[in-house]
């Protein structure tokens, strides 16, 4: 067996050696790793502006899609609730991990525009509750518009089963077909308080607010210290392998004697070649020269 030496006292306690080495270069690597990819929290200042409620018109432009800073702020606006076009969006999970539905109204602002309010979420398939009259002012936080090909398979199979009631998600687009408006923003607002309160908002459990996000960037050197940690790794099972492999692979002696055997014929043979070649050359000199002709009278 040409690797029987590893098992040699000496070659186990290297084994182990170098593979203790390489679970260190690795470790080490993967905290440089979580040194360069690091959060910062936001200031207490930036922090209370983003709980702060916003003009919804403060955080969307001419119908532009919520920005990243927008989404999650806190916002409020003031308009009237269609309470006749309600509907409900099945498989969503509250934060407690429960399944149910969210219940969504169109508000009609003073310009005509629209915007979609989620105004709570139920456990089970209730009739949408009965939304506040007259002009209401909503205190939530910003949505982005959800696309319908993002709807999970359950939730697409109940709309389907129920259009008149339910829709798999909240896309403004399938929205502006369903509803009987075409302004509409693109983003919906998840309420947290309606004033004036309608008489069946308790019914609906308000979603809470996300955290506000918190800023990150990446640090160039502790990548290239992480790279260098993993290579240092990898070049240590590369030598220890390549030079296992030459102790259990030696090179033959006889098979470089014949080699060595072999040189040395050739080199003999154009010797002697070499040797003929002089000795033809100097038999041509040592040959007797013919006498010129006389010349004619």
């Amino acid at each position: 067996m040409k690797y029987r030496f590893l098992f040699r006292p000496a070659w186990l306690a290297a084994i182990t050696a170098l593979a203790v080495l390489t679970v260190a270069f690795v470790g080490l690597g993967m905290w440089q790793w979580s040194r360069a990819h690091r959060t910062h929290k936001l200031s207490p200042k930036a922090a209370a502006a983003y709980v702060t409620p916003a003009p919804l018109a403060t955080l969307l432009s001419d119908g532009a899609p919520a920005t990243d800073d927008a989404l999650g702020h806190a916002v409020s606006v003031s308009g009237v609730f269609d309470g006749g076009h309600q509907l409900l969006v099945p498989d969503r999970r509250f934060p407690d991990g429960r399944i149910g539905y969210l219940v969504i109204a169109p508000l009609k602002l003073s310009d005509g525009s629209v915007v979609v309010i989620s105004r709570g979420w139920s456990a089970q398939p209730v009739t949408p509750p009965a939304v506040p009259s007259g002009q209401v002012t909503v205190t939530g936080w910003l949505s982005a518009a959800e696309p319908a090909d993002g709807a999970p398979a359950d939730a697409v199979d109940a709309a389907a089963k129920d259009p008149a009631h339910l829709i798999a998600s909240v896309d403004v687009a399938s929205l502006v077909n369903i509803w009987p408006y075409s302004d509409m923003d693109q983003a919906y607002i998840n309420a947290l308080t309606v004033a004036p309160a309608g008489p069946g908002g308790a019914e609906l459990a308000v979603l809470p607010a996300p955290a506000p996000p918190h800023t990150s960037s990446w640090y160039i050197l502790n990548v290239g210290y992480t790279l260098q940690w993993w290579l240092f790794g990898v070049v240590g099972l590369w030598w220890f392998v390549t030079y296992v492999r030459r102790l259990a692979n030696p090179a033959d002696p006889e098979e470089d004697d014949e080699d060595e055997d072999v040189e040395a014929a050739e080199d003999e043979a154009d010797r002697d070649e070499a040797d003929e070649d002089d000795g033809e050359e100097a038999e041509d000199l040592t040959q007797p020269q013919p006498a010129p002709a006389a010349p004619a009278p």
